[in-house]
């Protein structure tokens, strides 16, 4: 009976999501409840009601897949494939990601504590999306920001900064290195020993172009895999994304 009980919250909170009813949506998740999106940002059970307020997420179809439910005693751990067809603040957010939820069992009965998102989900021997090259001929790699934050939290990747010293110290992204187009040829083997690792580089914008010019001057060298984060630090900065002084 118990497991039927986890699998109707699980139902009733993706009928929730689905038409977007955030009173739904709080009396099914505790006050303590915590979710991970899919990049890794976590929201209160606040945030994550008030996504479907003012408009800006809608699910067109969403459903829950192939749940796989686990008891310990009072708490239940649901493992399954959410699959949705959603609009979030104009863009297609479409997909199918590995969910999993824990339930825990109160004096007012089940209630939803914790939920993360993973993926989204791809073939084995396909490459991760920050791992691909989408580049036609002659043309630069590029990340985006929230790839880019998904590969230096799976350590992915080597993050470089192209600005000049003051610059880097004052603030840069989170374990950024430092190297520039005057020491790139002096100092690249010794900040960058592997030619073959993935590398990100970034400057101040999209108008900078410095962290261009470290790119095709990486590239000259040998590196194989560097890519632009073309929108820079204040991007980043903008976006309410830690960095380091």
């Amino acid at each position: 009976m118990t497991e039927q009980q986890i699998r109707h919250l699980v139902d009733r909170w993706a009928e929730a999501e689905l038409h977007g009813d955030s009173a739904a949506l709080e009396r099914l998740l505790g006050p303590d409840f915590a979710g991970i999106g899919p990049v890794g940002f976590t929201l209160t059970r606040q945030q994550w009601t008030g996504r479907h307020r003012g408009g800006g997420l809608t699910n067109h179809h969403l459903a829950v897949l192939e749940p796989q439910v686990r008891l310990y005693g009072d708490t239940a751990i649901v493992v399954g494939v959410q699959e949705q067809r959603t609009t979030a603040r104009g863009r297609d957010s479409s997909g199918s990601f590995r969910l999993t939820l824990v339930a825990v069992n109160r004096q007012d009965g089940w209630e939803i504590v914790h939920l993360q998102l993973s993926g989204p989900l791809q073939a084995p021997d396909q490459p991760p999306p920050f791992a691909r090259d989408p580049r036609r001929p002659g043309e630069r790699r590029t990340i985006s920001r929230d790839d880019l934050r998904a590969a230096i939290g799976a350590g992915a990747v080597t993050v470089v900064d192209a600005l000049p010293e003051p610059a880097y110290l004052r603030r840069h992204l989170p374990g950024a290195l430092n190297l520039t187009a005057e020491t790139v040829e002096r100092e690249a083997a010794k900040v960058l020993p592997d030619r073959t690792a993935a590398i990100v580089v970034y400057s101040t914008d999209t108008a900078c172009t410095r962290g261009p010019g470290l790119v095709g001057d990486l590239e000259k060298l040998g590196y194989g895999d560097v890519r632009l984060y073309a929108e820079g630090i204040e991007d980043w900065a903008g976006a309410g994304l830690p960095i380091e002084p």
